[in-house]
């Protein structure tokens, strides 16, 4: 390894500026990446694709939709509910309506005007029945003229028996005038009444049809009949009425019912008169006006059919509409004054109604941006201007996040690079001494451009990956440019450092890669976005920071000379690094015991600490977004749905039962944490007044229910169904319990049932983060001392740099206890990032320890060398590595203000023990990491030296 860092070394110092533009062409390729960097907040972020929360998750929105926009509309009662309001809001789903990645909608409107929508669907279905049976009665008293205009006169007393049995024909009529009065009182009762209203007419034809076969002629009752045949004709009055415009349904049934008032009326009177006229006898005359009434009345009729036959043709001018007024508008809304039941999900009080966006499931991130600014959009040009909104739920809050990250983000890297440039200023005495801060600023963001190319999104945990680069990948550039100042020479310096920087690299990189092991995938992009910027943070200190040394000094001779004689200078920093040098020799076996019983203590506490996953209280707790919905929270109670996912025969009377029972148990059980549950049983059992139902009359309400409400519970092969609970904000603990709870109540279920929705997807982020935690530690661990045991090839030479880690780590948990913090995702990866950061500093000063005592120095006089030489440079990438992650304790975002503050005393720490519990532990095992030959030229030169 040590000659390939010689050949690069030779190479920069022969072509400098080649090289330079070579590596300012690539990172400028990885750099346009940064277009496509992606900010993700979804389901993808907490679970893994194949686990099995995650699957049946994806199968149930996949079937059901995913998460809702909610607009909460707020105002005076008579105010929210007036047709001018509903009227707007119906505007904003028709603005919608079109969009592919919207499930459904549902809102007082949506409602309203599927009760309109199913008016229209029931009127077009029964007017071609009535149509149809018109038809047929005008053929048949059509046909019976004919023939009573060829037969004799029957006995008139048989005649008579039939006009007793037309008399029995008012029953029928008053069926014919309930079903329009029905009719005229609202949609929910508009399908008997027509229905009714069809039946009827067929009773009169039979009737009619029965009585013609039998009747002899009377002077007075063509008259009569042809009278009966004029008001049947002004009874399609009010079906014409219909036909002109839909929300004239009431005016329309009216008429007819004051049409068919007239004529039960009149037929009473007229069937006395025609039983008396019988009495007398019929003449021919008689008869054959009497037949040709018939004929009228039937052609009358066959032209009332044809009208209706035709309406029905032309039946898309029965679009479902939305009423023009209030007094319509009051009708569907309310029962006798009460509001109907079929509203009380979208009406919650008087003062508050809901419009509910569901989403398409499983839907990118970017998709919810689009759908959640054309919601917002479609609301404005509505101009609310007596009832106020907001717009909330969890793609609001997520949509909101997105931009909060990207905001805070931008302000975390600049804060981050104005400090880190006043400490260097202070603390790093060299020439150009920032030139390491550009070289790692655009490393950084040729990081961020990498991972664009490669598709790997930014979350609220990879955030943190910017000044954790900056910080430590700084150290690296610091290291290279150190060592050039003191040698002059990228050749000499890659030569003597390459190896150890590259050692620590590699510690770093395994040390990240244990992030892997976390079952959560925010926590494994953070580890693959730290991996890869380390290692580009390393190439950038080697092909930029080198190459513009190397040609600074090619255009300025004198510098070598200036900078020698102020190197020479011992600085307050190096006086203050060799004192504490000889102390901490001196006192090597306390300092060690003393790091290890504290850090014992620190381990145990850790047990106590607790884990907090609520993503809410990770957010700027300031949000608009964040305020929005927990003030919608407190109005409609929640705002955390969990879901049933069934699968199987949905519709069958074992299932349904076992669905009935099921819900019944879960209100019973856990109404003290559910808001309400909702499954297909609660659609079909408001559209009834039934409470038991057979399948095929369950099926027949099913298909009558509105898609948009029915496809929310239930799929069209009727094989997938859910049941919808609303649940009370619970903390993690209390969910899981919940959740384990009705695993165990739904597991001997009759058909293929899973717990999940969000909710549930929390719950398994919580144990993939609480079980992963120390085994990501153990992993790193385990991963940095065997690759220092294959490099080293001497076990306690690859312990050495690890031992003072593992110190901090214990201590780390300790300190967390005191200071009452608990983990989250990001904290949960500290033991990883201390070992990767730490590392890096304690390999160095042992590479550089090393190279001292095998030039042939004695162990003390090497370590103060080595304190010397590097301390400088390791304090000040240090204290930068500190400077970037105190921006964090800055962040709005909670969860960065935590981890901020634990990296901060994590990182001093391990500063602290690079220069305290190290050189201990190096002084003390001395005799264990060198050779046999180097302590020997030691012992000769001393024994010179005396």
């Amino acid at each position: 390894m040590q000659k390939l860092f010689q050949r690069i070394g030779q190479r920069i110092e022969k072509s400098p500026i080649k090289v330079l533009l070579i590596s300012i062409i690539v990172f400028a390729i990885l750099i346009t990446g940064v277009v496509s960097v992606r900010m993700a907040t979804g389901n993808e972020t907490l679970l893994m694709t194949d686990n099995e929360v995650y699957k049946s998750n994806y199968a149930m929105e996949d079937s059901f939709g995913g998460d809702s926009i909610i607009v909460l509309f707020e105002g005076d009662e008579e105010k929210l509910l007036e047709q001018n309001n509903l009227q707007k809001m119906w505007n904003v789903e028709q603005r919608l309506k079109y969009e592919d990645n919207i499930f459904g909608i549902m809102s007082p409107a949506s409602i309203v005007h599927q009760i309109t929508d199913r008016q229209s669907v029931e009127i077009k279905k029964q007017i071609l029945t009535i149509s149809e049976g018109l038809n047929e009665m005008s053929g048949k008293l059509i046909e019976i003229g004919t023939e009573l205009n060829k037969k004799d006169v029957k006995d008139p007393k048989e005649i008579e028996e039939k006009l007793n049995n037309l008399s029995n024909i008012t029953s029928v009529f008053s069926k014919l005038i309930e079903g329009q009065n029905n009719l005229s009182e609202g949609a929910t009762q508009l399908s008997g009444g027509l229905t009714n209203i069809a039946d009827g007419l067929k009773g009169v034809s039979a009737q009619l049809q029965a009585l013609g076969n039998e009747l002899s002629a009377n002077p007075k009752i063509n008259i009569k009949l042809n009278m009966i045949a004029e008001n049947i004709y002004k009874s399609s009055e009010g079906l014409a009425t219909m036909a002109e415009k839909t929300s004239k349904i009431k005016m329309g049934s009216e008429n007819t019912s004051t049409a068919l008032s007239n004529i039960s009326t009149q037929l009473s009177k007229e069937t006395q008169s025609m039983k008396e006229g019988v009495t007398g006898g019929l003449n021919p005359d008689d008869l054959k006006m009497m037949a040709d009434g018939f004929i009228t009345m039937g052609e009358n009729l066959g032209k009332l059919s044809e009208g209706l036959e035709t309406f029905h043709r032309k039946s898309e001018m029965m679009i479902p509409y939305f009423p023009a007024n209030q007094e319509e508008l009051d009708n569907i809304l309310y029962d006798d004054g009460t509001l109907r039941s079929m509203f009380s999900d979208v009406i919650v009080d008087g003062n508050h109604s809901i419009m509910m966006i569901k989403l398409q499931g499983n839907l990118e991130d970017k998709y919810k941006d689009e759908i959640y600014s054309k919601v917002s959009i479609a609301l404005e040009k509505e101009d609310f201007d007596d009832i106020s909104y907001i717009i909330s739920g969890k793609p609001v809050l997520d949509s909101s996040l997105r931009a909060e990250m990207k905001t805070n983000m931008k302000y975390m890297v600049v804060s981050a690079v104005v400090l880190m440039f006043i400490i260097l200023m202070f603390v790093f005495n060299v020439r150009w001494r920032v030139l390491s801060l550009g070289v790692i600023f655009v490393s950084v963001i040729a990081t961020l451009g990498f991972m664009g190319h490669m598709g790997v999104p930014m979350t609220m945990v990879s955030m943190a990956v910017f000044p954790i680069l900056i910080g430590l990948g700084i150290d690296y550039s610091i290291q290279f440019q150190n060592r050039y100042e003191e040698e002059k020479s990228a050749k000499t310096t890659l030569t003597q450092i390459g190896t150890a920087v590259g050692i620590a690299v590699l510690a770093t990189v395994l040390g990240f890669i244990s992030l892997y092991a976390s079952p959560v995938p925010m926590i494994k992009d953070f580890g693959k976005m730290l991996t890869i910027g380390v290692i580009i943070s390393f190439i950038g200190s080697i092909f930029l920071l080198m190459p513009v040394l190397t040609s600074r000094d090619l255009f300025d001779e004198k510098s070598k000379k200036k900078l020698k004689v102020a190197s020479d200078k011992p600085t307050l920093l190096d006086r203050l690094l060799e004192f504490n040098t000889k102390v901490v020799t001196k006192f090597s076996i306390f300092i060690i015991v003393l790091a290890m019983v504290i850090s014992y203590f620190g381990i145990v506490a850790d047990q106590k600490v607790g884990v907090e996953t609520d993503i809410e209280t990770f957010m700027p707790q300031d949000m608009e977004a964040l305020d929005n919905i927990h003030y919608l929270r407190d109005i409609i109670g929640s705002t955390n749905q969990l879901a049933i996912f069934i699968e199987g025969d949905i519709i069958t009377e074992a299932n349904l039962s076992w669905m009935k029972d099921t819900v019944e148990l879960i209100e019973k059980k856990y109404g003290d944490k559910i808001v309400d549950i909702k499954s297909i049983d609660n659609l079909v059992y408001k559209m009834t007044d039934s409470n038991e139902l057979s399948i095929d009359e369950y099926k027949d309400i099913i298909n009558d229910l509105p898609k948009a409400q029915s496809k929310m519970f239930l799929n069209e092969k009727m094989d997938k169904s859910v049941i919808l609970m609303n649940i009370k904000h619970m903390s993690t603990e209390e969910l899981k319990d919940f959740v384990n709870g009705l695993n165990k109540d739904l597991k001997n279920s009759p058909v293929k049932v899973s717990i999940t929705g969000k909710s549930v997807l929390d719950v398994e982020m919580v144990k993939g983060l609480t079980t992963g935690r120390v085994k990501m530690t153990l992993i790193g661990l385990a991963l940095v001392f065997v690759a220092l045991l294959l490099i080293y090839r001497n076990i306690v030479k690859a312990f050495i740099p690890v031992f003072p880690i593992i110190l901090i780590v214990g201590m780390s948990g300790g300190i967390m206890y005191l200071l009452d913090l608990k983990y989250t995702p990001i904290t949960a990866t500290l033991g990883a990032l201390v070992l990767g950061m730490g590392t890096e500093m304690t390999i160095m000063l042992l590479e550089r320890y090393l190279e001292e005592r095998n030039s042939g120095k004695e162990k003390l006089d090497a370590m103060l060398i080595t304190v010397k030489m590097i301390g400088k440079a390791t304090v000040a990438s240090g204290l930068t590595t500190v400077g970037g992650f105190s921006v964090l304790m800055f962040s709005k975002f909670v969860i960065l203000k935590d981890f901020g503050l634990m990296t901060v005393i994590n990182i001093s720490l391990a500063l602290m023990s690079t220069f305290v519990i190290l050189p201990a532990v190096i002084m003390l095992f001395d005799g264990l990491i060198v050779d046999k030959k180097v302590k020997k030229i030691a012992t000769n030169k001393l024994a010179d030296l005396k």
